[in-house]
């Protein structure tokens, strides 16, 4: 890491040597900037298409490598086919002969005649286009690169990088050169460097370090292009995901400037993003007013980017009023300077701060336009801000836009892989798993957070290692059945370890899922308490306006669970008040479950079952499966509670294919479970002998609590102790396959058999 290497967390001493790097040239180096790395699947089937040919090279050398298999094919070779081979491995890219010949400083017949000699010892192939040829393979390149000499590699590397400017190559061809000869001599080779790390910076961000760790040895502190070298450093490493050691370098920088001097107001927009990556929010609000502050010109695009900064600091203390105001700031001065995508992300914010302010069609009509302008922009562009897909997907989901959100997620998750800008891979990942989650993709879900945890150990932000653990947690439990829970309840118990006592927004959401997570695993009594310590208590003085319905529902749940009526209804008015005052179309369907909850309880099922269909008529509007089923489930077990059986088998129908359609073996076997249930509620209800299989003892009991008499009026007026008549009502609700008064009840009422025996009873 930077902060382990003298003068500044620079380079070490001897950097210079460094420069001369003696690994190969790498591939992804090679090549003009712009093109694409190759992608993994490349990767391998490169290797799988090369493995005859390295299995074949190695095979006369028993348990010799392949490498050293190469080298034995170049002993004996003609001078002329030796300098040829030596500079293609420098290349380290597809050639014409005639470059080839000027690299190698040969003739272009004595050339064509060297090539014909290696395409015969298979160490060199045509490619594509057809005037074109490469080494054989990359083992071909390594060897024979490895064995040159100190000298000779500088000098065909100068000698590539000459030729290559004379024939007029982009810069970033040139630069694969320079790097690995630069000659502190020759003033071209610092600004070649510099100006391809500009040019690759966002496409290749690795190798715009590479560049820069090359040119700043050659550079004297306050030199010409040294300022400039250090902040695209600092920006590579941030970007490439070494969040430290970029913070590292601009402090250095900043200790640096003459008289205390700040650093320019692009270098602190810098600043405040890595200490925000790092999880360090005040410092990152304090570097980013002072940069702010500092600008003599505030209608910048360096203002928009500190403005956005600036936003994001301000959402982090949940003042939404400040947050929108420097978002709409930052969006109008990017349009005005013509930049689409700093223009999306700033209104990506905004259209969040005007969620959480009450003004959703406002928000609404926000995002779509963030959305207009990412979709609109090419990859090359959107690339060099790739926090505004990540910005943007985040908005659309709390805005219940979840295919929407998922889409420029995924194109965001997709670019970041295929860059190497691995800073904001993690949070890209965090949330399109969530998003996948809430949208029932579980299979999808788990695959997109196996990706991440490849990322895991340079995340550096404990916030976003709880919400990836509790997403998996919350995944795993859906995904699977009830005996398979060890693996998700230790992830929801590493989350909330991660969260501890901390008071910021995300970790009080953590303890919330956490308490959700318990809930769902049948511990309703310390669910409760759990969230409600989370939120702060009765009134979730913690918890935003717009997450209280979520959060009023689940308590709702628990309460229900326990019977406890009076808390069912005032998690039901909660929920409704913050509904009412912060309306939202996906937050919605959380109060009608809540207050769908409370009715059930009073036994009022028609108003039950009507809450029931409204809130899942709100959650299938966001595609929000996983709360759809639930709901679908809830509304049968209450219905089947109470008697009825009318709209049951339509629901569980809907929710089989939900299930079966999010992969969720959990949701599935509940949907058994209930069509069991409702096989035997109808064969009670139709068949004509299910009261007649009762005892005259066991119909008189039946009749007195169908009429509304507890347990001990019924033991008064027959003369039986309590225990006898419970012992019976058990008896009755077995045979008559019920599980209370209710259901009891409407059995009843709906039988023409007398519920009084006219002869003797009989026990």
């Amino acid at each position: 890491m930077a902060d382990d290497l003298p003068n500044g967390g620079l380079l070490p001493e001897g950097a210079l040597v460094e420069v001369w790097n003696l690994a190969p040239p790498s591939q992804e180096s090679s090549g003009d900037g712009s093109d694409d790395q190759p992608s993994a699947d490349e990767v391998r089937r490169e290797a799988t298409n090369n493995m005859p040919w390295l299995k074949e090279i190695a095979a006369p050398h028993g348990d010799i490598d392949a490498g050293t298999a190469v080298l034995d094919r170049l002993v004996g070779l003609e001078p002329v086919a030796l300098k040829a081979v030596q500079a293609a491995a420098v290349l380290g890219e597809p050639f014409h002969p005639e470059l080839l010949a000027a690299v190698a400083g040969l003739e272009v017949r004595e050339t064509m005649a060297a090539l014909d000699t290696l395409i015969r010892l298979d160490l060199v192939q045509p490619t594509e286009p057809a005037t074109q040829l490469a080494l054989r393979h990359r083992t071909v390149e390594e060897a024979v690169y490895q064995q040159l000499e100190f000298s000779r590699r500088i000098a065909l590397h100068r000698r590539a990088e000459r030729v290559l400017a004379e024939q007029g190559a982009p810069i970033a061809r040139r630069a694969h050169h320079v790097a690995r000869a630069a000659d502190p001599n020759q003033p071209e080779h610092i600004t070649t460097l510099i100006a391809a790390a500009r040019a690759v910076l966002y496409a290749k961000p690795a190798v715009a370090a590479e560049y820069l760790y090359a040119v700043l040895p050659l550079l004297q502190e306050g030199q010409t292009h040294w300022h400039e070298a250090q902040v695209l450093l600092a920006r590579a490493r941030l970007l490439t995901g070494n969040a430290s050691e970029g913070r590292a370098l601009l402090d250095a920088l900043r200790s640096a400037m003459p008289g205390g001097q700040p650093i320019e107001a692009t270098a602190l927009a810098d600043s405040s993003r890595i200490e925000r990556r790092l999880g360090r929010y005040t410092e990152a609000g304090a570097i980013a007013r002072t940069g702010l502050a500092a600008l003599a010109d505030h209608d910048t695009a360096t203002a928009a980017a500190l403005h956005t900064e600036l936003a994001d600091y301000a959402y982090d203390l949940q003042d939404y009023e400040t947050s929108r105001h420097h978002a709409e700031t930052a969006a109008t001065i990017a349009h005005r300077h013509h930049d689409g995508i700093g223009e999306s992300h700033a209104l990506a914010q905004a259209a969040l701060a005007q969620l959480f302010t009450g003004d959703q069609t406002t928000a609404q009509a926000t995002a779509t336009r963030a959305a207009g302008l990412i979709d609109s922009a090419s990859d090359a562009t959107l690339l060099t801000n790739l926090e505004a897909a990540l910005q943007l997907g985040m908005t659309e989901g709390m805005l219940g836009r979840l295919l929407d959100a998922e889409r420029h997620l995924t194109r965001g998750a997709a670019l970041s892989e295929s860059t190497g800008q691995t800073y904001v891979q993690p949070q890209i990942l965090t949330v399109l798993a969530n998003t996948q989650l809430r949208s029932g993709k579980l299979r999808p879900a788990l695959t997109t957070l196996d990706a991440t945890a490849r990322h895991i150990e340079r995340v550096g932000n404990p916030s976003t290692e709880a919400v990836l653990a509790m997403v998996r947690a919350e995944t795993l439990y859906w995904q699977r059945r009830s005996s398979d829970m060890q693996d998700a309840v230790a992830m929801a118990e590493h989350a909330v370890a991660i969260a501890g006592d901390t008071p910021t927004a995300w970790a009080v959401t953590v303890r919330c899922f956490h308490a959700e997570f318990v809930l769902l695993t049948g511990d309703t009594a310390r669910a409760r308490w759990l969230l409600l310590n989370a939120a702060g208590g009765t009134d979730l003085p913690r918890l935003t306006t717009w997450r209280k319905p979520r959060w009023c529902d689940t308590l709702a749940q628990a309460a229900f669970a326990e019977g406890d009526q009076a808390s069912v209804d005032h998690w039901a008015r909660l929920a409704e008040a913050g509904l009412a005052q912060l309306p939202s179309t996906n937050r919605q369907g959380f109060a009608l479950r809540a207050r769908m909850r409370a009715h059930a309880l009073e036994g009022a099922t028609d108003w039950a079952v009507r809450k029931a269909k409204e809130a899942i008529t709100a959650f299938s509007a966001s595609d929000e499966r996983i709360e759809v089923c639930r709901t679908l489930l809830t509304a049968a077990e209450l219905s089947l509670h109470a008697g009825r059986t009318d709209e049951v088998t339509g629901w569980l129908e809907r929710a089989g294919i939900l299930a079966d359609q999010c992969g969720s073996r959990r949701l599935t076997d509940a949907v058994t479970h209930l069509r069991g249930r409702l096989t035997t509620r109808v064969a009670a209800l139709d068949a004509p002998d299910a009261l007649a299989s009762l005892t005259a003892r066991e119909r008189e009991i039946a009749g007195l609590v169908s009429k509304g008499m507890t347990n001990a009026q019924v033991a008064g007026a027959l003369v039986l102790s309590v225990r006898t008549v419970e012992t019976h009502l058990g008896q009755v609700y077995r045979k008559l396959g019920v599980a209370n008064r209710a259901s009891l009840t409407r059995i009843m009422l709906n039988s023409d058999t007398p519920h009084w025996p006219s002869g003797p009873e009989a026990s």
